[in-house]
Protein backbone atom coordinates (compact mmCIF):
# COMPACT_ATOMS: atom_id res chain seq x y z
CA UNK A 1 0.00 0.00 0.00
CA UNK A 2 1.37 3.39 -1.22
CA UNK A 3 1.67 6.20 1.43
CA UNK A 4 -0.74 8.39 0.88
CA UNK A 5 -0.52 12.66 0.93
CA UNK A 6 -3.51 14.46 0.17
CA UNK A 7 -3.27 18.43 -0.19
CA UNK A 8 -6.70 20.44 0.87
CA UNK A 9 -6.74 23.47 -0.75
CA UNK A 10 -9.77 24.48 1.87
CA UNK A 11 -11.11 27.75 0.28
CA UNK A 12 -8.81 29.04 -2.21
CA UNK A 13 -8.64 29.00 -5.38
CA UNK A 14 -11.46 29.60 -7.82
CA UNK A 15 -11.21 27.55 -11.25
CA UNK A 16 -8.99 29.78 -13.41
CA UNK A 17 -6.06 29.59 -10.19
CA UNK A 18 -6.79 26.23 -9.76
CA UNK A 19 -6.08 25.05 -13.42
CA UNK A 20 -2.67 26.87 -13.52
CA UNK A 21 -1.28 24.89 -9.85
CA UNK A 22 -2.44 22.01 -11.77
CA UNK A 23 -0.03 22.87 -14.96
CA UNK A 24 2.98 24.37 -12.54
CA UNK A 25 2.62 21.16 -10.19
CA UNK A 26 2.62 18.39 -13.51
CA UNK A 27 6.28 20.51 -14.56
CA UNK A 28 7.43 19.64 -11.47
CA UNK A 29 9.41 16.03 -10.46
CA UNK A 30 6.77 14.08 -8.78
CA UNK A 31 7.41 10.76 -7.07
CA UNK A 32 5.82 7.94 -8.13
CA UNK A 33 5.69 5.64 -4.89
CA UNK A 34 3.23 7.65 -3.13
CA UNK A 35 -0.23 8.27 -3.53
CA UNK A 36 -0.43 12.17 -4.26
CA UNK A 37 -4.07 13.63 -4.79
CA UNK A 38 -5.19 16.94 -4.42
CA UNK A 39 -9.02 18.10 -2.35
CA UNK A 40 -10.00 21.20 -4.87
CA UNK A 41 -12.92 23.40 -3.79
CA UNK A 42 -16.33 22.06 -5.75
CA UNK A 43 -16.61 24.78 -8.36
CA UNK A 44 -12.67 24.26 -9.59
CA UNK A 45 -12.62 20.45 -10.21
CA UNK A 46 -13.52 21.13 -13.83
CA UNK A 47 -10.78 23.41 -14.03
CA UNK A 48 -8.25 20.70 -12.42
CA UNK A 49 -9.79 17.72 -14.40
CA UNK A 50 -9.30 19.34 -17.79
CA UNK A 51 -5.62 20.61 -16.67
CA UNK A 52 -4.88 17.05 -15.60
CA UNK A 53 -6.21 15.57 -18.99
CA UNK A 54 -5.04 11.96 -18.80
CA UNK A 55 -2.16 12.31 -15.93
CA UNK A 56 -2.83 10.55 -12.96
CA UNK A 57 -0.50 12.60 -10.82
CA UNK A 58 -1.97 13.77 -8.77
CA UNK A 59 -5.37 12.32 -8.34
CA UNK A 60 -8.65 14.71 -7.93
CA UNK A 61 -10.26 14.74 -3.88
CA UNK A 62 -13.71 16.34 -3.10
CA UNK A 63 -13.57 18.27 0.03
CA UNK A 64 -17.18 17.34 1.55
CA UNK A 65 -20.76 15.64 -0.10
CA UNK A 66 -23.99 15.55 0.84
CA UNK A 67 -25.40 12.37 1.29
CA UNK A 68 -28.39 12.03 -0.63
CA UNK A 69 -27.91 11.47 -4.02
CA UNK A 70 -30.35 14.38 -5.61
CA UNK A 71 -33.12 16.45 -4.38
CA UNK A 72 -34.77 19.81 -2.76
CA UNK A 73 -30.78 20.69 -1.48
CA UNK A 74 -29.84 23.59 -2.12
CA UNK A 75 -25.58 24.28 -2.56
CA UNK A 76 -25.28 20.84 -1.53
CA UNK A 77 -23.15 18.47 -3.65
CA UNK A 78 -23.84 14.45 -4.22
CA UNK A 79 -21.30 11.90 -4.65
CA UNK A 80 -22.90 11.10 -7.89
CA UNK A 81 -22.07 14.51 -9.26
CA UNK A 82 -18.63 13.93 -7.87
CA UNK A 83 -18.05 10.24 -9.78
CA UNK A 84 -18.38 12.92 -12.98
CA UNK A 85 -14.80 14.12 -12.37
CA UNK A 86 -13.53 10.95 -11.57
CA UNK A 87 -12.53 11.82 -7.77
CA UNK A 88 -10.85 9.29 -6.36
CA UNK A 89 -10.52 10.67 -1.92
CA UNK A 90 -13.31 12.67 -0.77
CA UNK A 91 -13.11 14.18 2.91
CA UNK A 92 -15.74 13.89 5.65
CA UNK A 93 -16.18 15.68 8.80
CA UNK A 94 -13.14 17.92 8.47
CA UNK A 95 -12.87 19.46 11.91
CA UNK A 96 -13.85 23.35 10.69
CA UNK A 97 -16.66 21.53 9.30
CA UNK A 98 -17.72 20.28 12.73
CA UNK A 99 -17.12 23.18 14.70
CA UNK A 100 -18.42 25.65 12.29
CA UNK A 101 -21.00 24.17 10.56
CA UNK A 102 -21.92 21.51 13.30
CA UNK A 103 -21.49 18.53 11.32
CA UNK A 104 -22.55 15.82 13.61
CA UNK A 105 -20.86 12.38 13.50
CA UNK A 106 -24.15 10.68 12.08
CA UNK A 107 -23.84 13.40 9.62
CA UNK A 108 -20.19 12.29 8.98
CA UNK A 109 -21.46 8.29 8.56
CA UNK A 110 -24.17 8.98 6.19
CA UNK A 111 -21.62 11.10 3.81
CA UNK A 112 -18.98 8.12 4.26
CA UNK A 113 -21.83 5.34 3.08
CA UNK A 114 -22.82 7.88 0.12
CA UNK A 115 -19.02 8.19 -0.83
CA UNK A 116 -18.86 4.48 -0.76
CA UNK A 117 -21.61 3.64 -2.58
CA UNK A 118 -20.55 5.50 -5.90
CA UNK A 119 -16.83 3.96 -5.20
CA UNK A 120 -15.21 6.98 -4.40
CA UNK A 121 -13.19 6.61 -0.69
CA UNK A 122 -13.55 8.77 1.84
CA UNK A 123 -11.10 10.18 4.35
CA UNK A 124 -13.25 10.39 7.42
CA UNK A 125 -11.28 13.00 9.72
CA UNK A 126 -11.52 12.81 13.13
CA UNK A 127 -9.54 14.53 15.85
CA UNK A 128 -9.63 16.27 19.24
CA UNK A 129 -10.07 19.98 20.39
CA UNK A 130 -7.89 21.96 22.57
CA UNK A 131 -9.54 21.49 25.69
CA UNK A 132 -10.40 18.00 24.98
CA UNK A 133 -6.63 17.39 24.65
CA UNK A 134 -5.93 19.03 27.94
CA UNK A 135 -8.23 16.98 29.77
CA UNK A 136 -6.61 14.33 28.41
CA UNK A 137 -9.55 12.83 26.56
CA UNK A 138 -8.11 12.28 23.21
CA UNK A 139 -8.86 8.47 23.03
CA UNK A 140 -12.67 8.86 23.82
CA UNK A 141 -13.21 11.41 21.31
CA UNK A 142 -12.00 9.46 18.69
CA UNK A 143 -12.51 5.78 19.66
CA UNK A 144 -16.47 7.53 19.38
CA UNK A 145 -16.15 9.17 16.34
CA UNK A 146 -14.51 6.34 14.69
CA UNK A 147 -16.91 4.01 16.21
CA UNK A 148 -19.72 6.02 14.37
CA UNK A 149 -18.93 5.45 11.79
CA UNK A 150 -17.86 2.06 11.61
CA UNK A 151 -21.01 0.82 13.34
CA UNK A 152 -22.85 2.00 10.34
CA UNK A 153 -20.95 1.63 6.98
CA UNK A 154 -21.46 -1.22 4.68
CA UNK A 155 -18.26 -3.04 5.85
CA UNK A 156 -18.42 -5.60 2.53
CA UNK A 157 -18.22 -2.69 0.19
CA UNK A 158 -15.59 -2.84 -1.71
CA UNK A 159 -14.14 0.70 -1.28
CA UNK A 160 -12.17 0.66 1.37
CA UNK A 161 -12.07 3.93 3.89
CA UNK A 162 -9.40 6.22 5.40
CA UNK A 163 -9.34 7.98 8.60
CA UNK A 164 -7.25 11.17 9.50
CA UNK A 165 -6.16 11.89 12.55
CA UNK A 166 -6.06 15.78 12.66
CA UNK A 167 -5.88 17.25 16.19
CA UNK A 168 -8.07 20.55 15.96
CA UNK A 169 -5.82 22.25 18.58
CA UNK A 170 -2.99 22.10 15.43
CA UNK A 171 -5.19 22.59 12.26
CA UNK A 172 -3.64 26.04 11.01
CA UNK A 173 -1.86 26.75 14.41
CA UNK A 174 1.48 26.18 12.72
CA UNK A 175 2.07 23.85 15.70
CA UNK A 176 1.79 20.74 14.88
CA UNK A 177 1.02 17.52 17.74
CA UNK A 178 4.46 15.36 18.60
CA UNK A 179 4.73 12.44 16.13
CA UNK A 180 4.53 10.31 19.64
CA UNK A 181 1.02 11.51 20.08
CA UNK A 182 0.14 11.17 16.79
CA UNK A 183 0.99 7.65 17.10
CA UNK A 184 -0.69 6.99 20.02
CA UNK A 185 -3.78 8.73 18.66
CA UNK A 186 -3.67 6.35 15.28
CA UNK A 187 -2.93 3.55 17.82
CA UNK A 188 -6.54 4.33 19.47
CA UNK A 189 -7.77 4.46 15.49
CA UNK A 190 -6.22 0.89 15.05
CA UNK A 191 -7.75 -0.39 18.08
CA UNK A 192 -11.41 0.52 17.59
CA UNK A 193 -11.39 -0.30 13.95
CA UNK A 194 -10.11 -4.04 14.91
CA UNK A 195 -12.49 -3.93 17.63
CA UNK A 196 -15.23 -2.93 15.58
CA UNK A 197 -14.93 -5.30 12.46
CA UNK A 198 -11.86 -7.49 11.92
CA UNK A 199 -8.06 -7.55 11.14
CA UNK A 200 -8.66 -8.23 7.65
CA UNK A 201 -10.22 -4.98 7.17
CA UNK A 202 -7.94 -2.84 9.65
CA UNK A 203 -5.43 -4.08 7.11
CA UNK A 204 -6.83 -2.75 4.20
CA UNK A 205 -7.71 0.76 5.88
CA UNK A 206 -5.27 3.78 6.24
CA UNK A 207 -4.65 6.30 8.72
CA UNK A 208 -2.79 9.34 7.88
CA UNK A 209 -2.22 12.39 10.09
CA UNK A 210 -2.67 16.54 9.42
CA UNK A 211 -2.16 19.45 11.01
CA UNK A 212 0.46 22.13 10.35
CA UNK A 213 2.13 19.57 8.67
CA UNK A 214 4.77 20.89 5.73
CA UNK A 215 8.16 20.11 4.54
CA UNK A 216 10.14 20.34 7.71
CA UNK A 217 8.20 18.01 9.59
CA UNK A 218 6.59 15.68 7.24
CA UNK A 219 9.78 13.44 7.21
CA UNK A 220 8.90 12.99 11.23
CA UNK A 221 5.55 12.14 10.90
CA UNK A 222 5.58 10.05 7.47
CA UNK A 223 8.88 7.94 9.35
CA UNK A 224 6.47 7.14 12.51
CA UNK A 225 5.09 3.80 12.82
CA UNK A 226 1.41 3.52 12.39
CA UNK A 227 1.32 6.71 10.21
CA UNK A 228 -0.25 5.49 6.61
CA UNK A 229 -0.02 9.35 5.03
CA UNK A 230 -0.51 12.89 5.70
CA UNK A 231 -3.32 15.34 5.11
CA UNK A 232 -1.53 18.71 4.38
CA UNK A 233 -3.10 21.72 4.68
CA UNK A 234 -1.04 25.29 4.08
CA UNK A 235 1.48 24.05 2.88
CA UNK A 236 -0.09 22.70 -0.36
CA UNK A 237 -1.34 26.40 -1.52
CA UNK A 238 2.18 26.46 -3.46
CA UNK A 239 2.52 23.79 -6.43
CA UNK A 240 6.52 24.04 -5.98
CA UNK A 241 6.78 24.56 -2.37
CA UNK A 242 3.68 20.82 -2.52
CA UNK A 243 6.36 19.40 -4.92
CA UNK A 244 9.02 19.70 -2.88
CA UNK A 245 7.22 18.06 0.05
CA UNK A 246 6.01 15.28 -2.09
CA UNK A 247 9.67 14.92 -3.20
CA UNK A 248 10.98 14.96 0.45
CA UNK A 249 8.21 12.20 1.20
CA UNK A 250 9.25 9.86 -0.86
CA UNK A 251 13.40 9.73 -0.32
CA UNK A 252 12.21 7.95 3.19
Amino acid sequence: MKKIIIANWKMHYGPIKAGGWVRAFRRERLPKDLDISIAVPHVSLSAARSSLGRASIPALSGQDVFWEKDGPYTGEVSANMLSEFNIKYCLVGHSERRRILDETDDMVAKKAIALQNEGIIPVICVGETATQNKKKETAKVIRKQVNAVLSKIDLENKTPIVFAYEPIWAIGSGKACSPQHAKEAHEVIRKAIIKKTSEDFSNKTAIIYGGSVDVNNITEYMTTTGIDGCLIGGASLNPRNFALLCRTASTL
